[in-house]
């Protein structure tokens, strides 16, 4: 990258100085783009019941999420590599059109299937948007100023938090949801406009090579196959799915490992060590989150009579409590992470046990209790095991791991949201399916979700104890 050109004083690392300017520019595009990927997440959230009680085809729910994360996957995973064939400038503005396509896509949808591929696009889209803004951060602005940056993009994941729900609930209300994504869409060119008019960098050298299509591909693959198990009814159908699933994931992880340009560090999933134990948490707990977020405004709404401004923001009280328990942690002490990270596990599997005993008899207040009660847990493991993972990293695999925690995320999330449609269509969940067919099912979908909530507490538990005696003798 180029550094801003002009007479600009030497950056001293104040407040004023990300605002003005060329940095000011800057700092509006990398957060635009941000706005539009978190909010998008919280907006579909709110209106996806709507959608489906417009359009039909309940079995297809889920895959609005799992696609959506399988995108920004892919669009997460290319985006270095095409920005080093292609430069900065066109690959990011290219991202915001992609984003754009797929917002305008879903608003004309005439049936779910049509829905939910728009929604891979946008994932491609948001991903790549979300990938290069971090990469951008480092490049664009000296460091005296990165730390403030990522505070404004960190605000600005709470306004989205904030706003999201009631922007999505104007909407659904009305039943007019295409206009969710219509109001949108112009917010997504004129961001790929600015970044295109406005971010400097290199051509790049044009080849594509880089890309790890196979591993990518893979990964969409067995996303893809879990899916698929809501359209079917046979079991064993389902088992060979998942089974393949399974499968086809260790296959995605093993050539990766083989792989010079890897995605992620060669102990991801050596669930022996340290760097892998706390990856597998990383993967298990993001499922719990998907399995959370994906049905919450639906059962709410189906089961409690909820109105979507109402679902919205309960849905959203995961992630306020979330923010507010990372800042509890944030001076947790090196030696004390894995403690933090226990505690978490531990909070997740209450809340997920909450969840599953209220989502059918309620009260509505009860389930808003363990619904924040989760985001505490993960407020409580998030940041301590993201740095876990980066210290016990190999020195020469540090970035790498930094760089790679999302992308686990995103694969837990999907597979998590493919898992609990497929929980779900085996409960017998249809469309226009009667109050009692919808309980049973969001019972189930809850039941299972505790499962690996246990199974990160069950590791966090094992690591703690396998640290516990060298911490004695330290």
């Amino acid at each position: 990258m180029t550094e801003p050109v002009g007479s600009e004083p030497e950056p001293t690392g104040s407040w004023a100085e990300i605002f003005r300017g060329r940095n000011g520019l800057y700092t509006l595009i990398l957060n635009l783009g941000m706005l539009l990927f978190a909010i998008n997440q919280f907006v579909v959230a709110t209106v996806m019941p709507t959608v489906v009680a417009d359009l039909g085809g309940v079995v297809y729910y889920t895959w609005a999420f799992s696609l959506f994360a399988v995108g920004a996957i892919i669009g997460a995973g290319s985006a270095g590599p095409l920005r080093e064939a292609f430069g900065v400038r066109p690959t990011y503005a290219a991202a915001g059109l992609i984003l754009a396509v797929g917002l305008a896509g879903s608003a004309l949808a005439a049936d779910m299937p049509t829905m939910v591929g728009f929604r891979l696009v946008q994932g491609l889209g948001g991903g790549a948007v979300a990938s290069h803004a971090y990469g951008l951060v480092a490049t664009i602005f000296p460091q005296q100023l990165r730390s403030r940056v990522l505070m404004v993009v960190s605000t600005v994941w709470g306004a989205a938090t904030a706003g999201g729900p009631a922007y999505g609930a104007v909407f659904a209300e009305t039943h007019l949801w295409p206009w969710a994504f219509w109001t949108l869409t112009p917010f997504a060119v004129i961001f790929a406009y600015l970044a295109w008019r406005y971010i400097e960098g290199s051509t790049g050298h044009g080849r594509l090579s880089q890309i790890p299509y196979w591993r990518l591909a893979l990964f969409a693959l067995a996303v893809l196959m879990l899916s698929v198990t809501s359209l079917f009814d046979e079991v064993w159908i389902v088992g060979a799915l998942v089974i393949a699933a399974v499968i086809v994931t260790a296959i995605a992880f093993q050539r990766d490992r083989r792989s010079e340009r890897r995605i992620f560090p060669r102990q991801t999933i050596a669930i022996a060590t340290e760097l892998g134990a706390t990856c597998w948490i990383f993967f298990f707990v993001s499922m719990v989150m998907a399995f959370v977020n994906t049905f919450t405004t639906f059962y709410l709404q189906a089961l409690h009579g909820v109105a979507p401004l109402a679902a919205g923001y309960l849905f959203a009280c995961q992630s306020f409590m979330w923010t507010a328990a990372a800042f509890v942690v944030a001076s947790v002490p090196p030696a004390r992470e894995p403690l933090a990270i226990v505690a978490g596990l531990m909070l997740l599997v209450i809340a997920s046990l909450g969840v599953a005993f209220t989502v059918e008899p309620g009260p509505v207040v009860l389930i808003a209790v363990f619904i924040g009660l989760s985001g505490v847990g993960i407020g409580f493991f998030n940041n301590p095991a993201v740095q876990r993972i980066i210290a016990v990293a190999p020195e020469k695999e540090r970035q790498m791991a930094g760089t790679s925690i999302q992308a686990i995320r995103n694969i837990g999330i999907a597979f998590g949201a493919a898992a609990a449609g497929m929980v779900a269509a085996m409960a017998g969940l249809v469309d226009g399916a009667p109050r009692p067919v919808v309980a049973n099912a969001m019972e189930w979908v809850f039941g299972v979700n505790v499962m690996f909530a246990l199974a990160a507490l069950a590791i966090g538990i094992r690591m703690l104890m396998r640290q516990r005696p060298t911490t004695v003798r330290g």
